[in-house]
């Protein structure tokens, strides 16, 4: 029986629990191996991760095994790789998971090697990233250790890259009572409670009392990294990066690269406020990047949309601001200029040049005799002519158009009141007018009807005691 601190080493040709065929390891860290397997039933390449017998001394390495099983069978996503079964090995009891096998590179790696990525795939990237994040914060789960090298970018049919979520084994359930009491993280191991780079503030402080929001923290983290190729903070030591997480900000993406847009920029740097209360949500951060993804990315922001109950995004598909400016131009000129107040009137800058032109040549000949003036006369006499002729016939066209008449005012006298209606104007007529009337000095002026006051005209003036002669508006 192997002992508890003998080396396990699952060599090619190794059979585990009889439907398994190990092929090669494809990677190994300080607690575990993971190797290329085939189903022998099935014929179906899988990979198995053990954990090695020296991490068995510890009871929570184990219970952080079993987690990872657990918790990546209980999330039902595309961005999680899947779990089939879960065993141990004979003898010495070895655990071991089987998961989908995936061909590709963890992000920490591609960043290793080529350094910072396009915007447009880092920006897909973590774009699908907020989408598996949210779908594990649906079921109930902080991830606790989002970083580069558990971030692992395999590809589709059609090339197109697909994230997975990996590496379980310090989450947190928060919907479950029954899973209070048991948390892995509880350690004073610094490896075993996640890694300081991409720890959140309120991680560093209490590793047991976080949520969602410590994963956003760790998503800026990585993103900071994957669109600049530098982290966020970076120390000489442990305690150094722990201090400037909690402590200062970190430097402007684009001081490190100066094609970043700004609100991609902002919204990084959103990820990363120490406040999380203020900080930014997965749908912030996914609806900055889906503006610089290509636009097959923006499937994984409307899923996230949808998932989260966020209100269905009006933002377009990835262009450039160059692209918009050049589009929104387009439509101008596309568009009628006659509702746009700042048009400018072109096309009579050439005419008036030519003007000038013709008018400096033909002074010139005049000056120099090669044009005469007085041979001008009859053929300028004709043009004249011809000229008058037809502003002649415009305006007589013009007249035609218009009405024979145009309303006026009309100033009809009034007829001579018959005595009766004399005596009843008599109350109405002041007394100075009415004496003058009697003693018979004068007779009185015509009266005439006066028109409809105009709209916006001034009124009339009415003068008591005298004669008022109206003027007509």
């Amino acid at each position: 029986m192997r002992t508890p601190t003998e080396r396990f080493e699952p060599k090619p040709g190794l059979v585990v629990a009889g439907k398994y065929r190990v092929e090669r390891v494809i990677g190994e860290g300080g607690m575990g191996v993971v190797v290329a397997a085939t189903h022998l039933e099935l014929d179906q390449h899988v990979a198995i991760k053990f954990l090695l017998p020296e991490a068995m001394r510890h009871a929570v390495v184990v219970e952080r095994f079993l987690r990872e099983a657990k918790v990546a069978a209980r999330v039902k996503s595309e961005h999680v790789a899947r779990v089939t079964d879960v065993g141990k090995v004979d003898p010495g009891g070895i655990p071991f998971i089987v998961m989908e096998y995936l061909e590709g590179s963890d992000l920490g790696a591609m960043l290793d090697s080529g350094g910072r990525l396009p915007l447009d795939e880092a920006s897909e990237i973590g774009l699908q990233a907020c989408e598996a994040l949210a779908e594990v914060h649906a079921a109930g789960i902080v991830h606790r250790d989002l970083k580069p090298s558990n971030l692992f970018v395999t590809r589709r049919a059609d090339g197109s890259p697909c994230v997975k979520l990996l590496d379980f084994g310090i989450s947190k359930f928060t919907v479950d009572p029954d899973e209070a009491g048991a948390d892995p993280a509880l350690t004073a191991t610094a490896t075993i409670m996640g890694s300081p780079s991409y720890m959140s503030p309120e991680q560093l402080r209490s590793t047991k009392e976080v949520d969602g929001r410590t994963d956003v923290w760790a998503l800026g983290a990585v993103l900071y990294e994957a669109m600049t190729g530098k982290p966020a903070f970076r120390g000489e030591t442990v305690p150094q990066v722990c201090f400037m997480i909690g402590s200062e900000d970190p430097a402007p993406p684009s001081t490190l690269r100066g094609d970043i847009p700004v609100d991609v920029e902002r919204a990084i740097l959103s990820c990363l406020d120490k406040k999380a209360e203020t900080r930014a949500t997965l749908v912030d951060l996914a609806r900055a990047l889906a503006t610089v993804a290509p636009p097959r990315a923006r499937a994984s922001l409307e899923r996230l949309e949808a998932l989260v109950g966020a209100p269905p995004s009006t933002a377009k598909e990835a262009s450039s601001p160059v692209l918009q400016r050049r589009a929104i131009e387009t439509a101008r000129t596309q568009a009628s200029w006659g509702d746009d107040p700042k048009r400018k009137r072109g096309g009579g800058g050439p005419l008036v040049f030519l003007a000038v032109v013709a008018a400096g040549i033909f002074g010139v000949g005049v000056y120099t005799g090669k044009i005469d003036v007085r041979s001008m006369r009859g053929p300028v006499k004709s043009a004249a002519s011809a000229v008058g002729s037809v502003v002649a016939s415009a305006t007589a066209a013009v007249e035609s158009a218009l009405p024979s008449t145009l309303p006026m005012p009309t100033f009809e006298p009034t007829p001579e009141p018959s005595a009766s209606e004399a005596t009843d104007d008599e109350d109405d007529v002041p007394a100075d007018s009415a004496s003058a009337s009697a003693g018979g000095s004068a007779a009185a002026p015509p009266r005439y009807a006066m028109p409809a006051r105009q709209h916006g005209a001034p009124r009339p003036k009415h003068h008591v005691n005298k004669t008022v002669h109206r003027k007509h508006y």
